[in-house]
């Protein structure tokens, strides 16, 4: 995690502000954490998919779903070089096994049946909420102190 910015130590030189490359390795760091954090959370699944499994008839004929724990990914969205965004990307049951729903059952109907919710993924997102905005304040604080305390780097 990124240490605060504290801007008198900018000023006087005994500290340097959040480069962008440094930056974008927290954000990846950060990233990182968040997606070992889900999948850990999908594993704890006690019902759900054992193997993948590729659907024989229907209107899904010939689509290939797998383990949630095993597809489980991020991507860092850029502007100019710099992280701008987080986007997390996982099978599209991940977000039926979220909410508990799925088979017909509406998003109205969550806690009225069997099927359970389980925040694998906002949990973990809420997890490392604080980190994430530790190292957004301290880049952004950074920009400010480099154009208006006349600091280069």
């Amino acid at each position: 995690m990124a240490k605060r910015l504290n801007v008198r130590d900018v000023y006087s030189g005994r500290r340097d502000v959040l480069t962008d490359t440094e930056y974008n390795r927290l954000m990846e760091q950060w990233s990182t954490t968040v997606q070992r954090l889900a999948k850990l959370q999908a594993a704890t699944f006690h019902k759900g998919k054992k193997k993948s499994h590729t659907y024989q008839s229907g209107p899904k004929k010939g689509t290939k779903e797998g383990i949630l724990r095993n597809h489980i990914q991020y991507q860092l969205k850029t502007n100019a070089g710099e992280v701008a965004g987080v986007a997390f990307q996982f099978p599209v049951h991940g977000i039926f096994r979220e909410y508990g729903v799925g088979r017909g059952t509406p998003h109205a109907m969550v806690g009225h049946t069997a099927r359970s919710m389980s925040d694998w993924l906002s949990g973990s997102l809420e997890r490392q909420e604080d980190a994430l905005l530790d190292i957004v304040a301290e880049q952004q604080a950074g920009k400010v102190v480099r154009v208006f305390g006349g600091v280069v780097k």
